[in-house]
């Protein structure tokens, strides 16, 4: 029980960690294919080019939209989990030499 989610009840709770963590390695392709610099800008710890993007593309619109037309909207495809499966071999090939 290290996490108090669990001692709670709050079982389904948990899903929602790895929804955030799809959701935002497609928002953060979106936002590179716009904008190529931002990863330099996020590595030297600026992130003002990608605060106006997810400005422009998602938080303006508040909750105008559902969460799926946002996440379309923002990306120009619904959310799928390829992106994030394709980060994690990346992330796990360079620290395992898969």
């Amino acid at each position: 029980l290290q996490d108090i989610h669990w001692s709670g009840g709050m079982l389904g709770y948990f899903p929602t960690y790895t929804l955030g963590n799809i959701l935002s390695v497609a928002l953060y392709e979106a936002a590179l294919a716009a904008q190529p610099a931002i990863a330099q800008e996020v590595g030297a710890g600026e992130f003002g080019s990608l605060r106006t993007w997810l400005t422009a593309q998602v938080y303006r619109h508040g909750r105008k939209f559902e969460p799926n037309e946002l996440v379309h909207r923002a990306t120009g495809a619904p959310l799928q989990s390829h992106s994030y499966l394709r980060y994690l071999h990346d992330k796990f090939s360079q620290l395992y030499g898969l």
